[in-house]
């Protein structure tokens, strides 16, 4: 008996009972997620092909995006205009961090190359994966809050908008984030019938009351769930008071230096948040219905082309992984927002981009004028 449990971005396989492999010309018999994928591959090769080559693209964009915008937004300049930097600089790593673990997952089941069946690994990767997601939510809601006071409430500003303050707000957030993450270590191991990274079998239960399944509802609920409503509505609250005062741009408070006349980045905080919104609801919402969509049961390939419970899951696994890859953008596509919308930040990664180029020219001249070395010839 296979019972499939899919988080926010994943999906797993424990499995219970048999060994029995996949066949094409009889009964099917799914005891592992390797037997599902040649499932899926038969019937329905556009989402997992859209898997295999839509999610390196995110990230390859991500981790180069990523890692651009943290090196402009620590930039000391940018950090003493702007008491929200501290903030994208750290989403930015966080993002760049979750892509780097994704990759890992892509080996893993779209690609089929067993990256993460080892002992150990398995469980800390899950460790690290859970906890960069928790991070990314938690910053956006740190920055909207403080975006939010700084607009609505402008003489409270000055006490919570400090860079200090900032900066032990990220702490407490990436500790939180580790707390709620530390119970993946132990629930996920490598399967000792199968050899996979899976449920641990005294974490699984069929009737959806194991510990498993308590702590990932509650836990994503919160996280992907209500954390987004509660953006949305501060989000709202700071567009009704910029609509009165009629002002796109509110000066930030002050913060070191006094004589810094600096313009909030309220804009592209906005952007951000409104992004995660949108990405991450629909998300949690393929995750509150997975329960209601079970696998067929066992026949041929040919039998569950009309089966309606296997067509039902077909449907489903389509659109959520359609679903997924937007979601993934959010965490690849923000240097596009900060470009757009941030002007400091627009010019400095000009210069960057400028200074990069100038680089390589220079480089490439001087291997030309190097002088070659003169090779001596034996007389005759």
């Amino acid at each position: 008996m296979l019972y499939v449990y899919v988080r926010t971005h994943a999906i797993s396989c424990q499995m219970y009972g048999g060994n029995t492999s996949i066949t094409y010309n009889g009964d099917v018999r799914i005891n592992s997620w390797k037997d599902l994928s040649k499932v899926l591959e038969y019937h329905v090769p556009f989402a997992l092909y859209l898997d295999k080559y839509c999610t390196p693209v995110w990230c390859f964009i991500g981790i180069i995006g990523n890692l651009v915008s943290s090196k402009i937004w620590m930039m000391r300049r940018m950090r003493k205009c702007n008491s929200s930097a501290l903030y994208l600089t750290a989403l930015a790593i966080s993002d760049m961090a979750f892509l780097i673990l994704k990759v890992f997952f892509e080996l893993q089941y779209p690609w089929r190359k067993s990256v993460l069946d080892l002992k150990g690994w398995c469980s800390v990767w899950n460790l690290l994966y859970m906890m960069a997601e928790y991070i990314c939510v938690l910053l956006v809601l740190g920055f909207t809050v403080e975006r939010f006071l700084s607009v609505c409430h402008p003489f409270q500003c000055e006490r919570f908008s400090k860079t200090a303050r900032s900066r032990n707000i990220i702490i407490a957030v990436v500790i939180i984030s580790c707390a709620v993450a530390l119970p993946q270590a132990y629930f996920w191991d490598v399967s000792r019938v199968s050899g996979e990274c899976q449920l641990r079998d005294n974490t699984a239960s069929s009737d959806g009351a194991s510990l498993y399944t308590i702590w990932n509802w509650g836990t994503e609920l919160l996280a992907f769930g209500l954390i987004p409503v509660i953006v949305l509505c501060l989000n709202i609250c700071v567009l009704r008071q910029i609509k009165t005062v009629g002002k796109l741009y509110i000066q930030d408070s002050i913060t070191r230096n006094p004589h810094a006349r600096c313009t909030t980045t309220t804009i592209t905080l906005l952007w951000i948040s409104f992004y995660l919104i949108f990405t991450k609801l629909p998300v949690t919402i393929m995750f509150t219905i997975q329960t209601k969509i079970l696998l067929g049961g066992v026949m041929s390939l040919d039998e569950m082309s009309r089966d309606p419970t296997w067509q039902n899951y077909f449907s489903y696994f389509i659109a959520r992984k359609v679903i997924e890859e937007i979601a993934i953008s959010h965490h690849a596509c923000n240097i596009f927002i900060y470009f757009t919308t941030s002007g400091p930040f627009r010019k400095h990664l000009k210069l960057w981009i400028l200074n990069l180029f100038q680089c390589f020219n220079e480089t490439d001249e001087d291997s030309v004028r190097s002088p070659r070395p003169v090779q001596l010839l034996d007389a005759v």
